[in-house]
């Protein structure tokens, strides 16, 4: 009968020591923090105070307010090709222009504002 005994005792350890494991993979030492995961950003670039020459289609003129809306090209080392409203230097540049033309102009970047200090028809 001691036998028995002895051999069920072993065979529940067995299944008890069977159903407790682990894949040693799962397993991880304590008090280990993992690192977190970071994406790193890059600082957005100023662009540098001057004038930048630029090609662009005029879409709205506001001369009250004295600006014009131009889809633009990129312009380079400002900002990628868009629409946006920019304000004139000088009302004045607005005469003779008209929603459709194609124009060349001049931007004058002082950070953080721009605005255009020369405008002309494209030939």
């Amino acid at each position: 009968m001691e036998r028995k005994t002895l051999i069920s005792a072993f065979s529940i350890f067995v299944l008890m020591f069977s159903a407790c494991q682990k894949n040693i993979s799962e397993i991880k030492p304590p008090n280990v923090k993992q690192a977190p995961v970071t994406t790193p950003v890059t600082a957005p670039s100023i662009p540098k105070d001057g004038n930048y020459d630029a090609k662009g289609e005029i879409t709205k003129i506001n001369t009250e307010l004295g600006s014009v809306e131009v889809k633009h090209e990129e312009i380079k080392d400002l900002m990628p090709a868009m629409q946006m409203e920019f304000y004139v230097k000088d009302k004045a540049l607005l005469k003779g222009l008209a929603v459709g033309d194609r124009i060349d102009f001049v931007v004058e970047y002082k950070h953080p504002t721009e605005v255009i200090s020369s405008i002309k028809k494209a030939q």
